[in-house]
């Protein structure tokens, strides 16, 4: 379904301009792991960065220079939640889920008034991907669609880049992080962008309802030229057994785990396995960069 794919066997990484993370709640740990080791060995962000969901908090944790802080708080925060669901409100038709608070309290903890100045003027600046309504459905009956386009991606379809969201009139959109003018707006931009309903509500951005950017596409990218392409690096948090670890298509290099990720997507109890995903895109990075398929 994906078409002509190559496996890479040396990617210089001082040459990638545009580093894509992808969403995948938490197993964007594994992104974290992999790039704090590439870092320690290749200490230059790419001048843009792409994320939605996760992925984009943990790209602001890098910019913010607080990733150890990120790890620390998503570890505490974890460990000191129960259950992922309240059901004390279900006679009342309602679900209470921990992460309506758990996420914004983990993004207020490494993003915050102390490092919201170190985001703005980092030399790389985040381009955050969000989902936003179809005209003619609304938000409840466009998150039912995205969900729907979603399960016939991942069981069917398998593409990376799927385009049945964007035909159920989904659309788009992407704001820069960096242009914002209190942290508050920051923080509002990150939630917004991992908001997966009934999980976590849907929030108003710029005036308009937004939600997971991953409802549209997981590894969302703006329309790029054919140069762009050629330096852009996508770190997938799907594992796709089927293809190489590093390999391009339709002219970008991405980079996918090495295995699938050891980590529950939504658990956000003690027993989430945080540790063993962050651990294993250490493990990954360590190797592609020993054996040189990233230089």
């Amino acid at each position: 379904m994906l078409g002509k794919v190559n496996e890479v066997r040396g990617l210089d990484f001082g040459r990638i301009e545009t580093l894509v993370l992808a969403g995948g709640g938490n197993r964007c740990w594994w992104q974290a792991g992999a790039l704090q080791h590439l870092l320690e060995h290749r200490p230059r962000l790419p001048r843009q960065l792409i994320g939605t969901s996760a992925g984009a908090g943990i790209a602001a944790s890098f910019l913010a220079q607080s990733t150890d802080t990120a790890l620390r708080a998503c570890l505490e925060l974890f460990a000191g939640n129960p259950r992922i669901f309240d059901w004390s409100a279900l006679p009342r038709l309602k679900l209470k889920f921990a992460h309506q608070q758990i996420y914004p309290a983990w993004i207020e903890a490494f993003l915050n008034s102390a490092t919201f100045s170190t985001l703005r003027h980092a030399s790389s600046q985040l381009t955050v991907g969000l989902s936003r309504p179809a005209k003619y459905l609304g938000t409840g009956a466009s998150v039912a669609m995205g969900t729907l386009a979603y399960l016939v991606d991942k069981y069917w379809w398998n593409s990376i880049h799927p385009r049945l969201p964007g035909l159920l009139g989904l659309r788009q959109d992407f704001m820069l992080l960096n242009d914002c003018t209190s942290v508050e707006a920051a923080q509002a931009i990150l939630i917004a962008a991992a908001s997966a309903p009934p999980i976590m509500a849907a929030r108003k951005v710029g005036g308009q309802q937004a939600f997971d950017g991953g409802y549209t596409d997981n590894a969302p990218i703006p329309p790029q030229s054919d140069q762009q392409r050629s330096q852009t690096l996508v770190m997938l948090t799907r594992h796709y057994p089927k293809l190489p670890q590093l390999f391009t298509w339709l002219g970008r290099t991405y980079w996918q785990p090495s295995q699938r990720i050891p980590v529950s997507t939504w658990d956000c109890t003690a027993k989430a396995t945080v540790r063993e995903a962050y651990e294993l895109g250490l493990q990954d990075s360590v190797r592609v960069l020993g054996t040189g398929l990233i230089r």
